[in-house]
């Protein structure tokens, strides 16, 4: 008798956690507190420092909001590029850049760099 063929797995395996998420964040952030003796801070509490930070973070990354030690959010402008049609046999175009074309970058600072670096 032959064996049934094994389903192919996937590429890559499934992650069992999560990584660092928000929760585990904000549990940390409780916890560390009171070992740096700033004293007893609840998880509501903690919950409120991170959204004020993130939402800190966003109302300046306009002008560029620095983390230090970390690196700096920014809000960069997508300039206007090349393009090629297909009508035109490959002739080369511009395609001006939209009202809104605009992307958020994080750029580590080289003090992360280096405590990373291999």
């Amino acid at each position: 008798m032959a064996k049934a063929a094994k389903k192919p797995s996937a590429l890559l395996p499934k992650p069992k956690d999560k990584g660092y998420t928000k929760g585990k964040l904000i549990a940390h952030l409780a916890a560390d507190a009171s070992s740096k003796g700033v004293g007893e801070i609840s998880k509501k509490q903690a919950a409120a420092l991170v959204d004020s930070l993130v939402g800190a973070l966003f109302s300046y990354a306009t002008v560029g909001a620095a983390l230090p030690g970390l690196g700096k959010l920014v809000l960069r402008q997508i300039p206007a590029k090349p393009a090629r049609t297909i009508m035109s046999f490959g002739k080369e175009i511009k395609v001006s850049a939209k009202s809104k074309s605009q992307k958020l970058v994080f750029r580590f600072s080289k003090e992360a760099k280096e405590k990373f670096k291999k």
